[in-house]
């Protein structure tokens, strides 16, 4: 019997003292959960069944068990993640908060922005590492408490970003936070725990700048933390890592840089590209197995970026090395990807069947990840020693596409008739920039409250559907998905990409009316294909401001339309007024 049944059954069997029992026995429930049950299921607030010397909770979904503590000498180092739901200053004796403000917005990070930063899997560094690093370190907790008060913010409104108001109290509390953040940041690299900092803090500020909508900021900040990771593996032994004591494990940060140089590559121009840093070295031989969801992520995210990598210079024209060598590479990693497969394939066989809601949204966004992989391997399929940057195949199979749209519409709990209505105009969904002051009184149609996470997937699997899907119909479903649920993954937005999306395929099917722009923003229903001479082969964006870009397309001959003004104003609208 439960202590909660023990305590119902006692207060009914004596009213004269059924307060002081309920209060007896409610000390007991709390106590055993900063106690007992392992690591993992500890964090993610769930009841453990205690198993040596791995708990079946954990590996009947999928997730690494961390182990378990021992009480007498490790409890209080865990009490940041074991505690019950209160106030961070009661739970965690030392750690200076020096305002109720601050409480305030360290209780919410906790337990509120740290889970959806983590995305569809579980995250060692936003739910555990750097929560613990915040009670040695004040420049990261200074930054997290930031980040939350971004964050309320953000959940507050209707599109994926935080609007500069000098005038917000949250805003004006966030920025004084990420001011106190730098202040308390050293800038020696001299040790392995020094490097530590200097690239927790530029993943935060990467995140701050993402929440706000400035690209350019967010971008030079990764491309800092890549250059101090690039130096971390040259001039340290890494082996020899364990002899640091810092919170946060090198292994945990080069991941979190790897998804964030992904995001990046998705959306950076050519002029950027040109003079983007390295990627992270590769840490992992390819797995016959796999033991967990991050595992499998980490393996397939890093995989992409270097396919991305190849494919961006075959696009620029800045191959290194023969044609011969090219064609190896992508067999290379097509031969990957088959292994990865295969160990995907077994880790999900292996899984229970009773798995909850959380453990579903992980099995999607894996498959998820793996189909984007599939997708941009099969624009491979066609290459031949000739003409490497011509043969590269820019359309792909309508089951390929219809298969990232389902996934993407699941995962967002989104309705599968979802599509964009006839005759559908922007006012619908986002203002026109000279109403962001508006923005709050403005009844911007959407099916969910803004989401912002640190992990890649759902946003760049739909901007791949308009932009390489043939059918009118799949794309006019992925643009409404970007629209209505709104949601940022790093730099990638997903109201932006839905904006872009819904001027390119305005632009072509006009154009193959032979009445190119004449129905400027309206967008109405069309069944059937675009030809390959209408088709819009790529969109750069370039910053030329913390909020404004200037977009260019390029048809599938290589001719570039005219310069196309986005404004991403404030809350990341879309101006295209001077089409």
């Amino acid at each position: 019997m439960s202590s909660k049944k023990r305590s119902e059954s006692e207060e009914s069997t004596s009213a004269k003292d059924g307060k002081e029992r309920k209060k007896a026995v409610r000390k007991k429930v709390w106590k055993p959960k900063t106690k007992t049950g392992c690591m993992t299921c500890r964090i993610r607030r769930v009841k453990c069944d205690e198993a040596k010397p791995s708990c079946n909770r954990c590996s009947s979904t999928g997730r690494s068990c961390d182990g378990y503590d021992n009480p007498a000498s490790t409890l209080q180092s865990h009490a940041i993640v074991c505690s019950a739901p209160q106030l961070p200053i009661t739970i965690m004796p030392g750690l200076d908060l020096s305002s109720t403000e601050e409480q305030e917005a360290f209780h919410f990070f906790k337990h509120h922005t740290a889970n959806e930063l983590s995305g569809f899997f579980d995250s060692s560094f936003w739910q555990f590492e750097i929560l613990q690093a915040s009670h040695t370190l004040p420049s990261i907790r200074h930054a997290i408490i930031a980040m939350a008060a971004m964050h309320r913010k953000l959940i507050m409104g209707r599109m994926p970003v935080v609007p500069d108001d000098c005038h917000d109290k949250q805003l004006v509390f966030a920025v004084h936070q990420s001011t106190l953040a730098l202040e308390a940041l050293g800038k020696s690299t001299q040790t392995l725990s020094d490097s530590k900092d200097l690239l927790t803090t530029s993943i935060l500020f990467y995140c701050l700048s993402c929440f706000q909508g400035h690209q350019t900021a967010a971008i030079e900040h990764l491309r800092s933390g890549l250059r101090i990771l690039r130096q971390v593996y040259a001039d340290f032994d890494i082996t020899k890592e364990y002899l640091d004591y810092h919170p946060i494990s090198l292994n945990t940060l080069r991941a979190m840089f790897v998804t964030m140089d992904l995001q990046a590559r998705g959306i950076l121009s050519d002029a950027v590209i040109g003079s983007w840093e390295p990627q992270p070295p590769r840490d992992f031989f390819l797995p016959s197995n796999f033991k967990t969801f991050t595992q499998a992520r980490h393996c397939f995210e890093t995989l992409l970026a270097e396919i991305l990598t190849l494919k961006q210079g075959m696009d620029y024209k800045r191959l290194v090395g023969s044609n011969h060598r090219v064609l190896s590479q992508v067999q290379h990693f097509q031969d990957e990807f088959n292994v990865l497969g295969i160990a995907l394939d077994s880790f999900l066989a292996q899984l229970s069947p009773m798995t909850g809601q959380d453990d579903r949204k992980s099995i999607l966004s894996i498959t998820l990840l793996r189909e984007q992989v599939r997708v941009y391997l099969r624009g491979f399929a066609g290459l031949n020693e000739h003409n490497l940057r011509c043969s590269v195949g820019w359309h792909v199979d309508e089951n390929d596409t219809g298969l990232l749209l389902d996934l993407a519409t699941e995962l967002l709990g989104a309705p599968k008739e979802l599509t964009m209505p006839d005759g559908a105009l922007p006012e619908d969904y986002y203002p026109h920039v000279t109403d962001v002051e508006q923005l709050g009184q403005i009844g911007i149609s959407s099916c969910a409250r803004p989401v912002f996470s640190s992990s890649s997937g759902v946003v760049s699997a739909l901007w791949l559907v308009t932009s390489r899907a043939r059918s009118s119909g799949l794309r006019r479903r992925a643009i409404a998905l970007l629209l209505r649920y709104p949601r940022r993954e790093g730099v990638w937005d997903s109201v932006v990409a839905g904006r872009l999306a819904w001027e390119r395929m305005i632009l072509e099917e006009t154009a193959l009316e032979g009445r190119l722009g004449v129905r400027r923003k309206r967008l109405d229903q069309r069944t059937g294909y675009i030809p390959d001479c209408n088709k819009v082969r790529s969109v750069a964006v370039d910053y030329v401001g913390p909020r404004l870009g200037k977009v260019q397309g390029w048809s599938m001959n290589g001719l570039p339309p005219p310069p196309v003004a986005l404004s991403v104003l404030a809350e990341k609208t879309a101006d295209f007024s001077t089409l």
